[in-house]
C-alpha cells in the first residue's frame, strides 16, 4: 500500500477542496488526483465524488477517513484492508422502490442476501419511480426499483444503469359492477365512455405513457376525472364503479379485492417491465454489485 497516497487522499478530505490541499501539500493538483485514483484502484472503491464546483467523500471514503485520522501505521493496515473486504465494513444496503417491486421481488432478493451475509441490513423507502431514481442519481440510496419503458430511452438520457426483471401484459381494471365485467377479453374502445384513473406524468411516467399510448391506439383520449398510483385509492375508486384503468399484470396481483376485475385487451401488445437502476460509474459500491449478481442469478424466476 502506498502510504503517500493515502495521506494525499486524507489532506483532500479534510479540505473538501483539490486547491487547498495542494497548497498544504506543495503537490501540483494533477499529482494528487494520479495518487488518489491509484489508491481507489488498490482498493477497488471510490472514494470521493469530484465535478467542477465540489469534492464529496463518498460512503467508503467517510469510513477511511474516519478510521485513519488520526492513525497508527497499524490501524492503518486494519482498515485499509477493510476497505478492500465489504464484509467487514458495515453493511447497509439503501433501496429506493416502487410499491409493486417491493412486494414482488424485495423478500426474495432480501432473503438471499441475508443467507450469504448475516449482518446485513437494509433501509427501504417506498417511493413513485420519478423520486426513486433522482435517489438512486443523487447517490443516497444504493439501488432503485423502477416501472420501466419499453426502450429505457429516458434512463440513457438520465444517466443510470439498469437491469429489467420481468415483463408484464397490459390489462383493463373495472369493477365487478361494470357492465363489462362478465366478459374475459374486450376491445379498448369499448372503454371510452368511462372516466379513467390515470398516472401523474411526472411521479410515475411509464404508467402515464402506457395507458395513453394503448388508449390513442385504440383511437379515443381517455376521459380523466382523477390521477393518482397508490394500489389501495386505486382500487377503492375502482372497485365502487367510478373510474376504470388500465395497469399491468403484476400490479393488478397485488390488489386483494374480490370486487374489482381484469380483463385482457383484445389486440393490444403493450406491456410494462420493472427494472433494478444503480449509478452509472466506473466504480460500483460493493453491496451494490453483490444485489445485481443475486439479481441476475433469480430474474429467470422472477
Amino acid at each position: 500500500m502506498n502510504l503517500l497516497s493515502l495521506r494525499y487522499f486524507v489532506e483532500v478530505a479534510n479540505t473538501l477542496n483539490f486547491t487547498e490541499a495542494s497548497r498544504n501539500l506543495h503537490v501540483s493538483q494533477p499529482g494528487i488526483s494520479q495518487q488518489i485514483y491509484i489508491l481507489e484502484k488498490q482498493l477497488g472503491v471510490k472514494l470521493l465524488y469530484r465535478t467542477t464546483r465540489s469534492v464529496e467523500l463518498t460512503e467508503e471514503g467517510k469510513y477511511l477517513l474516519e478510521k485513519v485520522a488520526p492513525p497508527s501505521f497499524d490501524q492503518i493496515e486494519n482498515t485499509v484492508s477493510n476497505v478492500m473486504n465489504t464484509t467487514q465494513m458495515p453493511f447497509l444496503v439503501k433501496i429506493a422502490t416502487i410499491p409493486s417491486a417491493a412486494s414482488l421481488y424485495l423478500p426474495k432478493i432480501m432473503k438471499n442476501l441475508h443467507e450469504q451475509f448475516s449482518d446485513i441490513e437494509f433501509n427501504i423507502k417506498e417511493t413513485t419511480s420519478a423520486h426513486a431514481t433522482e435517489l438512486i442519481k443523487s447517490r443516497e440510496y444504493h439501488i432503485g426499483f423502477i416501472r420501466t419503458q419499453d426502450n429505457f430511452h429516458s434512463l440513457n438520457q438520465m444517466e443510470v444503469e439498469h437491469l429489467e426483471l420481468n415483463r408484464s401484459p397490459l390489462v383493463a381494471v373495472v369493477s365487478a359492477n361494470h357492465k363489462l365485467a362478465s366478459q374475459q377479453k374486450i376491445h379498448l374502445k369499448e372503454l371510452k365512455d368511462d372516466f379513467f384513473l390515470h398516472y401523474d406524468s411526472d411521479q410515475s411516467p411509464a404508467l402515464h405513457d402506457l395507458l395513453q399510448t394503448a388508449c390513442e391506439e385504440a383511437g379515443f383520449t381517455p376521459k380523466t376525472i382523477c390521477s393518482g398510483s397508490e394500489l389501495l385509492t386505486i382500487s377503492n375508486l375502482v372497485s365502487n364503479n367510478f373510474v376504470v384503468t388500465l395497469m399491468p399484470m403484476d400490479m393488478y396481483q397485488l390488489i386483494d379485492s374480490k370486487r374489482i376485475i381484469c380483463l385482457g385487451l383484445e389486440g393490444n401488445q403493450l406491456e410494462s417491465s420493472i427494472s433494478a437502476v444503480w449509478e452509472e460509474s466506473p466504480y460500483i459500491r460493493k453491496n451494490t454489485k453483490y444485489m445485481l449478481e443475486i439479481l441476475s442469478k433469480l430474474k429467470s424466476n422472477l
